[in-house]
């Protein structure tokens, strides 16, 4: 009897330093996730290492939702006439371009481009000749100015993002109406965008400056005039 008595005293002990131990040790799936909730919290929500092109691309569209309208893959003969165009693709590890079904007549472009080390700058600097370009075009007609005057170009570490996108405002709309609408649409891409990447990056769109006679890009100087001016965010 004494001998059963001393085996379940024992074994009672045992339990208790088995649970005493496992409380005052490190769960391992915990820590992990204590981990990963710590790099969110630096990259603002989001871990770097989740970011890729296509998750950039679809965290845009998904804050645009219906007024996303760049929802066609650019076939790879159309790149070169493409905001993708000026771009060495041998210097960008991954990219997703998207324009709309018929982007000859509505200029709706999005390019997410994940560079190698080193061309990210490079890669602004060929956005912002494709932006120019569009410029130039849209302004020859007397509607959609504003939204492609307010393209985003924006840069964080290798990503760069060129995005023209957002709905479009009422066929009557007057210019004001216009850019007021487009300032809304704009405002949904850069939530999206601080939220990817913790923080707002400049937005690196640049209208250039045109010649004398009004010739070169555009007819006419945004906002009385701000050629060579990085667009107002």
């Amino acid at each position: 009897m004494k001998k059963k008595l001393v085996t379940v005293i024992a074994l009672s002990l045992a339990l208790s330093l088995c649970a005493c131990t496992s409380g005052n040790g490190t769960d391992p799936t915990k820590e992990e996730t204590r981990q990963e909730t710590e790099e969110k919290k630096e990259n603002g929500g989001e871990k770097k290492g989740d970011l890729s092109p296509e998750t950039i691309e679809a965290a845009i569209a998904e804050a645009l939702g219906d007024g996303y309208l760049a929802t066609v893959d650019i076939p790879e003969d159309e790149l070169p006439l493409s905001a993708l165009g000026g771009l060495d693709l041998t210097k960008v590890k991954k990219y997703v371009a998207k324009q709309t079904t018929v982007p000859s007549l509505n200029l709706d472009s999005v390019c997410v481009v994940e560079c190698e080390d080193g061309y990210a700058e490079e890669a602004v600097t060929a956005f912002n000749d494709s932006f120019n370009q569009s410029v130039s075009y849209i302004r020859m007609y007397p509607y959609g100015v504003a939204k492609v005057e307010g393209t985003r170009i924006y840069q964080s570490g290798n990503y760069v993002l060129f995005i023209l996108a957002g709905s479009n405002a009422e066929e009557n709309a007057s210019p004001e109406e216009e850019a007021k609408h487009a300032a809304s649409e704009y405002a949904k891409v850069d939530d999206a965008v601080k939220a990817l990447f913790g923080k707002l990056p400049e937005n690196r769109a640049v209208i250039e400056a045109q010649s004398e006679n009004g010739g070169g890009i555009g007819g006419g100087d945004m906002d009385g005039g701000n050629g060579g001016v990085p667009m107002v965010k």
